[in-house]
This record gives C-alpha cells, structure tokens and sequence, in this order.
C-alpha cells in the first residue's frame, strides 16, 4: 500500500511539472501586437507555470508519501469555500480586505497562530497590492475604503 501511494505522488507530481512546463512554453509563443498594458499577456501564466514546476519537481523528489492526517477534509473544505467566497467579496470589500480574508481562512485552516495569521495576511495583501496595482500598474479593487 505505502508503495503504491508513494507512486501516485510521484505521478501527481511529474503531472504538475510537465503542466507547469506546457504552460510556461505556451505562455512564451503568446504574442499580442497592441498590449494595451506594459505587462503583456505572458507574465501571468509563466509565474502560474513556474509555480506548478516548483510545486510538482517539489512533490517528485520528496523522499517519503504524503500522508493526510485526521481533519484533513475539513481544512480543504474550509480553504475551497473561502476561495469560492473570495470573488463574491473581491468588489464589495476591495482587493485588500477580501484578499487578507482569504489568507486568513487558509493560514487558519493549517493551524496558525491567530496574531500570526492576522498579521502576516494583512502584510501578504498588501504586498499583493503594491506589487500588482501600483508596480505593475493593473488597477485593483479598492473597496469602500479605498484600499
């Protein structure tokens, strides 16, 4: 049993990076004569691509089998719920808020430490915000706060 599970990592695993290297290579023949925006249309799916080589090449290589420890179906369900929620909040709520929500939900669901959590989502969201509206310049959804 350990060893067939051992194999199905190794498959999931190999399965993400060959997709993260078809999406990386599909997203470097992406060619837009006009970009309305200085990004273009390839930097989202190269990082989206790279993240799926490092998650799948991490995933491969990991000496021993991913084990699911007891509760784990609830921190799935909490995680999927709070992502099925975020675009509901994103318009309502601002980019900032509804963002640092979702870390929260998530950093919760593996056990963090409230202060911890709270702090470090906040932080996360708004390096998120810096880093996409205002340094690449893709405008975000304030919210009624304006953040």
């Amino acid at each position: 049993m350990k060893a067939a599970g051992l194999l199905g990592d190794r498959i999931s695993g190999l399965l993400f990076l060959l997709i993260g290297i078809g999406a990386i290579w599909h997203a470097a023949s992406l060619d837009v004569p006009f970009a309305a925006d200085p990004v273009g249309p390839k930097v989202f799916p190269i990082i989206v691509g790279a993240v799926l080589v490092l998650s799948g090449a991490c995933i491969l290589l990991r000496p021993e089998q991913v084990r699911w420890e007891v509760g784990d179906y609830g921190r799935v369900v909490l995680v999927a719920g709070a992502s099925l929620l975020y675009p509901l909040l994103l318009e309502p709520l601002g980019f900032t808020i509804a963002t640092a929500l979702l870390c929260f939900a998530c950093a919760k669901a593996f056990h963090g430490p409230t202060v911890g959590s709270l702090v470090s989502s906040v932080l996360l969201a708004g390096g998120f915000l810096v880093l996409i509206d205002i340094l690449l310049g893709l405008p975000l959804p304030r919210g009624p706060l304006g953040i």
